[in-house]
């Protein structure tokens, strides 16, 4: 079993400390995404594992071996970087067979591997070009092709999607997630961008100011947050915050001016609390009808047709939210709507600065 275990890591730049007791465990065969905002540690983390930054506690196995030592060469690990760091006057092949050929491998094994790579990636009628003759998305296949070739028994990804357009990108994403059924490898995956997390990813390390903030499948972080930023990270366009306070009279959510609704209370909320925060997503909100009581009233600032849904953008009670409509609509701005969020899809945080989910 190939698994990679990250236990109580820690990194300091002299005496600034950029990772903080990190622990993870990617499982064999497993495609984990490390996921956050620029800044948080994840491409230290994925250098770490790699062996390119010493790590200044804490241990790294790959395979049930503490790699902590161990070079980068013998950590039998492929990395793709955001760069594709081509050698510009190299082929094709003689790029995907580079690292073949310094391990002094036999040139027929060599052609085999490369062979078998570039049928996988559909590179074959490009082996003798150069790089200058292909395009970005071509440039990255090669840069994949160039670990594929190693057999590995880790995949590292840096951020391998950033250079490339956005069509691009989409295809490249398919293309990742399809190799890595294909191949079963166990990946780490880096990125800050939280659509490729969710689409990519068997589980999602969500990293903030080098710690982890929740580790879990995409769906579990979706639906359960474990706090505000988790809940403002994954999804988009984002999660709505409105602040607010519990009415115990009702038992329902009344909103910071003094608004009622009829949102129901959490079921287990400390009594003494005086502020609270109701989160819902753009897309868990209806527009109702003025006979609907207790509701949301929200004033339109502006609206975003994307083509087949239209992203209304609004104030409400002093909270800026949104609400994603799966039609077309034309609303102008001082419009005011009626807003519900669906039944059962809203959650509570605290107001406290780590804004847990309650």
């Amino acid at each position: 079993m190939v698994q990679v275990a990250i236990e109580n890591v820690t990194k300091a730049f002299g005496a600034f400390n950029v990772i903080h007791g990190i622990e993870v465990t990617v499982e064999d065969g497993e495609f984990v995404v490390l996921v956050g905002p620029s800044g948080c540690g994840k491409s230290t983390l994925l250098r770490m594992i790699a062996g390119l930054e010493e790590i200044t506690s804490g241990t790294i196995s790959i395979a049930g071996r503490i790699v902590n030592d161990v070079r980068p060469k013998e950590r039998d690990i492929a990395m793709v970087f955001q760069s594709y760091a081509l050698y510009p006057h190299m082929t094709v092949r003689k790029n995907m067979g580079f690292s073949l050929k310094l391990a002094k491998i036999p040139k027929h094994e060599i052609d085999k591997a490369v062979d078998r790579a570039a049928s996988i990636l559909g590179l074959e009628a490009l082996l003798d070009r150069r790089p200058k003759q292909l395009s970005g998305g071509q440039r990255q296949r090669v840069a994949m092709g160039r670990a594929i070739v190693r057999s590995p028994q880790v995949f590292l990804f840096d951020e391998p999607l950033s250079n490339l357009d956005a069509q691009l990108r989409l295809q490249m994403r398919s293309e990742i997630r399809e190799l890595h059924q294909r191949l079963e490898a166990t990946t780490i995956y880096v990125t800050h961008d939280q659509v490729e997390a969710m689409t990519m990813a068997d589980k999602i390390v969500v990293m903030r100011g080098g710690k982890v903030e929740q580790i879990g499948s995409p769906i579990d972080l979706y639906d359960r947050p474990a706090n505000r930023f988790v809940a403002s990270f994954i999804g988009s366009p984002s999660m709505n915050f409105i602040k607010g306070k519990i009415d115990r009279k009702s038992n329902t959510f009344m909103m910071a001016d003094g608004s009622a609704t009829s949102i129901p209370a959490p079921p287990l909320i400390d009594p003494g609390e005086d502020e609270i925060i109701l989160g819902v997503r753009p897309e868990n909100i209806e527009i109702v009808d003025g006979s609907r009581s207790g509701s949301l009233i929200g004033t339109v600032n502006f609206t975003e047709i994307t083509g087949a849904d239209t992203i209304v953008n609004l104030d409400v009670s002093g909270n800026r939210c949104s609400v994603m409509l799966r039609d077309r609509r034309h609303l102008k701005p001082g419009e005011k709507l009626q807003l519900m969020p669906l039944a059962g899809t809203h959650h509570y945080f605290e107001a406290s600065e780590n804004g847990l989910r309650l």
